[in-house]
């Protein structure tokens, strides 16, 4: 279906992830919740296998489909796991067959500086952030950053837009020919009078490019569209690149879709009333209702930067949610017991190090005001066996509350361990599955594997932790 394909195309070139809709051919619903029926399909996201195309877990067949990488014609073998691409096609019960593929980059261009630690770097005035699900491509020796050269490599990165422009990496690789300077991010700073705006901290000139598709510029009317960039020139010395052409990413869905899925960080975030709240993914506004499901979190932990995807029925201008969820894999709560100038530990939570960073997003407090006794919340990835880096952390009030959820690393027996703790499900009389219904402890610990998603609750004894539910988390 146009409106479909019309969809995919444009939440892809966000760098939205998760995007599924379904429809008839006169726009009506074709396909249940579980899957049933017959329609298009579409999924926009990071390759996550072959043996045909996954993306977001969705396999497609791929006999007959069409493939654009890196804007030319190409085929399967071009792509690669962790490159972000929209997928359109349809679906016959379970099975889903790609009509077009089409991958687009976030940034491609010259690397200015990378960070001693290897988990960052600058590509053409764009901060980029790298943790332990980024796929850096083999073409870069020992798929280490630390082997680029700044001031000489070139890269092209797949990621995911955060609103203050910063992107999180999926796929790094090293360009060695053809690179075509382009980013794609959220104007700011734009002045028509000089023809220039910002995206991260690269200056765009676009004197004399086309902009044709853009609104006429007025004084800093550009403020806030996403947008697509490409040029020829870039200057490193003053992180400026001369522009050829300037286009909008977004231009507004207008059509009422059925079923309809996005992923990627929160931009904007109203105040919650109850289970109802607004709030945009990339460029698409969601509105949850009383009886929307939330995955992984709550209500009240929506905000500004928080990963998270949403799906339900969009009415030709709002994402009206039939479940969200959050997918910072780690979350924790507790009481601080040390910290230092951007780290801290958790009580009853040994070995476990909280992780600060300038993209770290701080409620009730700033870094400096935390002190150890603080009860905190906090959201983030996991980097390194017991470490963190925190995405939000939360100043909560005085609790007994302890919270761990992360992958899980290990399992012998009864015990599973989580980010370097090991828990003892023997201790525990209430279980959980995904869908939030009680289970045995036999048939939970039949259910988790390694990497399974699983939360612990439970409260502090002193320094020990004494856990009363487990969780399995989608």
């Amino acid at each position: 279906m146009k409106t479909s394909r019309w969809i995919c195309s444009l939440l892809g070139m966000m760098g939205l992830a998760g995007l599924l809709i379904a429809c008839g051919s006169d726009g009506a619903p074709s396909v249940s919740a579980s899957g049933s029926g017959s329609g298009s399909a579409s999924a926009s996201g990071t390759i996550t296998g072959f043996g045909s195309v996954i993306v977001n877990g969705k396999k497609f067949e791929t006999s007959g489909a069409s493939y654009t990488v890196d804007g030319q014609s190409a085929s399967q073998s071009d792509l690669k796991i962790g490159m972000t691409v929209t997928v359109n096609g349809s679906f016959n019960g379970d099975q889903r067959s790609a009509s077009t593929i089409l991958q687009k980059d976030a940034v491609e261009g010259l690397v200015q500086s990378v960070t001693a630690d290897g988990l960052s770097l600058i590509v053409m005035g764009q901060t980029v952030l790298v943790d332990n699900t980024t796929v850096i491509d083999d073409n870069i020796p020992g798929q280490n950053l630390l082997n680029l050269a700044a001031g000489t490599d070139h890269v092209e990165v797949n990621g995911h837009v955060r609103p203050n422009g910063v992107i999180q990496a999926t796929f790094i690789e090293r360009k060695l020919v053809n690179v075509t300077p382009e980013v794609r991010g959220f104007v700011n700073n734009h002045a028509s009078g000089s023809s220039t705006f910002l995206i991260g901290n690269l200056t765009v000139n676009y004197n004399g490019a086309d902009i044709g598709d853009m609104p006429v510029p007025n004084g800093n009317n550009w403020d806030g569209l996403f947008v697509e960039v490409k040029g020829t020139n870039f200057v490193s010395v003053s992180t400026t690149l001369i522009a050829t052409k300037v286009e909008p990413e977004i231009r507004g869905i207008g059509q009422a879709i059925d079923e309809l899925e996005v992923e990627g960080f929160v931009t904007r975030a109203g105040a919650p009333n109850g289970n109802v709240i607004n709030f945009t993914i990339g460029t698409v506004p969601v509105r949850t209702m009383d009886h929307t499901e939330f995955r992984g979190g709550t209500v009240d932990e929506i905000g500004v930067g928080a990963k998270m995807s949403a799906e339900g029925r969009f009415d030709g201008s709002t994402l009206i949610a039939k479940h969200v969820k959050f997918h910072e894999s780690v979350r924790l709560e507790g009481d601080i017991a040390t910290i230092g100038s951007n780290a801290f530990t958790i009580a009853g939570l040994p070995g476990v190090t909280v992780n600060v960073n300038g993209q770290t997003d701080l409620r009730g407090a700033s870094f400096g005001g935390l002190s150890p006794g603080d009860h905190v919340r906090v959201r983030g990835r996991g980097n390194g066996t017991t470490s963190v880096i925190a995405t939000r952390i939360e100043l909560r009030s005085a609790d007994t509350d302890l919270d761990l959820q992360g992958p899980v690393q290990s399992i012998t027996g009864n015990d599973l361990v989580i980010l370097g703790v090991s828990v003892d499900t023997r201790s525990i009389n209430h279980f959980e599955s995904v869908s939030g219904s009680s289970m045995s402890r036999t048939g939970f610990l039949a259910a988790v594997t390694v990497n399974s998603l699983v939360k612990f609750n439970g409260e502090r004894n002193g320094i020990v932790a004494v856990w009363d539910e487990a969780e399995l988390e989608d």
